[in-house]
């Protein structure tokens, strides 16, 4: 008979036969004493050392995958701050100005407008915001997505290995979303806000829109709509579950088959991974972006999500559902390959230096 024990800082689960063996077709070191390498009565001090060690290692790759997660996070933020936020602005463009201008904004119009009313600083709105939001996100997700697969593969390694990654990273964006939401709330409505004041007072000649801090808007979200309104935009992002249940089995297999004839994959590898399937993603997912920006911005007292999309339909046909989109893949293709590159790289770093630590205890 056979069992399986997983922890962090090995890439394949240990299996262990009951005879005190282990089976070094899958790892090396072994997870159960041998009676006869201990001298008597100290077999149990020696496994609960073991197991504390591994607890230890456990510890150190999770909090890793954390700060890997924040990190990756904060340098793709800065990186494509200018790029964000002309996205959620074209996001919502039809909404803001349904009423004074039915064009559509182009890439170029949006950029000339925000330079000459905002001026340059402009480009960087929210990011503050931002630099909060989207570290803590990652943070969240990829070491739940890492634990949440490991687990799976490890009590159920008969799953096909597409699903245990469709499942985890559900599971991890599910989580991730209903922690981050407010934030997402606030950054939203930072970076739409100079939209809706320059809307309101379009006939003033004035250059410049009032900048409120993070705290004034959160501040004055709640005035305007309590607690609840920091969760506007939760059921459509809910709904784009369905986006990283495309990306990360495209990103895993991707990676896998561009490093079959490697030991890992290298930077080149992982560049195209998570470009590729952040690509594949968007295209078949973007609805939801558009809808949930939407939601997010609405000043209206009560937002529903299909009445946001009867109201995208309505007004701009199914090419609102798409608005922004040019943008936003010139804007999640550099900003996934960073935060993936960042993320991979940090943690193989981990992994070596666990992998390390190990080697010296055997010595």
């Amino acid at each position: 008979m056979t069992r399986t024990q997983c922890h962090y800082g090995s890439a394949e689960p240990t299996r262990t036969v009951d005879d005190g063996d282990t089976d070094t077709s899958t790892t090396s070191t072994p997870t159960r004493l041998n009676s006869e390498s201990a001298p008597d009565g100290s077999e149990a001090t020696l496994a609960n050392r073991r197991r504390a060690t591994i607890r230890e290692r456990d510890s150190t790759y999770l909090w890793s995958s954390l700060a890997a997660g924040a990190g990756s996070g904060a340098v793709a933020s800065v990186i494509c701050a200018p790029l964000d936020l002309l996205r959620t602005r074209l996001q919502v463009w039809g909404d803001v100005h349904a009423k004074t201008d039915s064009g559509q904004m182009s890439i170029v119009r949006m950029i000339r407008e925000m330079i000459a009313k905002e001026g340059y600083r402009g480009c960087f709105r929210g990011l503050g915001a931002t630099l909060v939001t989207v570290p803590a996100f990652w943070g969240v997700y990829f070491p739940l997505y890492d634990e949440t697969k490991r687990y799976w593969a490890c009590r159920h390694p008969e799953l096909n290995p597409a699903l245990i990654h469709m499942g985890s990273a559900v599971l991890a964006g599910a989580v991730s979303d209903i922690i981050c939401n407010p934030m997402f709330v606030v950054r939203t409505r930072l970076q739409t806000e100079a939209l809706h004041q320059l809307d309101n007072h379009s006939n003033t000649g004035s250059r410049g829109a009032i900048k409120l801090s993070m705290i004034q808007t959160a501040r004055g979200l709640y005035q305007d709509g309590g607690a609840r309104i920091f969760w506007r935009g939760m059921s459509a992002n809910l709904m784009g579950l369905s986006h990283v249940a495309v990306q990360f089995p495209v990103y895993e297999i991707l990676k896998l088959k561009l490093a079959h004839t490697k030991k890992q994959p290298s930077a080149v590898d992982l560049l195209i991974a998570s470009g590729l399937s952040k690509m594949t993603a968007s295209l078949l997912t973007y609805p939801h972006e558009v809808i949930r920006s939407r939601m997010m911005d609405s000043r209206s007292a009560s937002v529903r999500f299909t009445t946001t999309c009867r109201r995208i339909y309505a007004k701009e046909g199914m090419i609102g559902f798409y608005a922004g989109l040019p943008i936003s893949l010139i804007r999640v293709i550099p900003n996934t390959c960073i935060t993936f590159l960042t993320y991979e790289m940090f943690l193989r770093y981990a992994k070596d230096k666990i992998r390390k630590q190990r080697e010296n205890e055997r010595l």
